[in-house]
C-alpha cells in the first residue's frame, strides 16, 4: 500500500526536525506505542498494540531513520513482528519551511503488512493507516507547540 501526504507543523523547521529525532516524543505520536527505546543514534526498538478491525494484537519491532540532509529530509523504515502478522514500511520525508513558525512535511511511502492482520482487507487496513498517521503528526504538532510554551 502506497501512502503519502502532507501537514502543516506550528514551529520552525529546525523546530519540527527536532520532534522527528526526540523518542520521548515519538513514543507519544505513534497511536498504540507501549515502548520506544533508543537503540542506536538512529534506531528505535518497541512495541505497538494494533487494533483494526477484528484483529488485535502487537508488534515488537524497529523504527530506523537514515538518509538524514539536516533539516531537508530524512527516510523512517518500521519493521514489526508479531502473533497477528508482520507490518513492513519505509517512508521520505521532507521538511519545507512556510513561514518562520510554519513547516510543512510531506511524505511518501510502502506499507506492506501479512498474516492475520492482512486478512482485514486492503481497505481497512488503509482507512487506519491514514487516521494513524494523522493522529501521529497532531500528537507530534502538540508536543511541538507545549515544548514552545514551556
Amino acid at each position: 500500500m502506497n501512502i503519502q501526504g502532507e501537514y502543516s507543523f506550528h514551529g520552525s523547521r529546525e523546530e519540527v526536525w527536532n520532534i522527528f529525532r526526540d523518542p520521548d516524543v515519538l513514543i507519544m505520536a505513534l497511536p498504540g506505542t507501549k515502548s520506544l527505546k533508543k537503540i542506536s543514534e538512529n534506531e528505535y526498538e518497541g512495541e505497538l498494540q494494533v487494533h483494526i478491525g477484528p484483529i488485535m494484537g502487537s508488534f515488537g519491532g524497529k523504527l530506523t531513520i537514515s538518509n538524514e540532509f539536516y533539516l531537508e529530509s530524512l527516510t523512517l523504515t518500521v519493521e514489526g513482528n508479531g502473533k497477528i502478522g508482520f507490518v513492513k514500511g519505509s517512508g521520505d520525508v521532507k521538511f519545507n519551511p512556510i513561514s518562520e513558525n510554519l513547516t510543512a512535511i510531506r511524505y511518501d511511502g510502502v506499507i506492506q503488512i501479512g498474516g492475520r492482520v492482512a486478512s482485514v482487507g486492503q481497505r481497512l487496513f488503509d482507512t487506519v493507516s491514514k487516521n494513524m498517521i494523522h493522529q501521529g503528526l497532531d500528537k507530534l504538532d502538540k508536543a511541538l507547540q507545549d515544548r514552545r510554551k514551556g
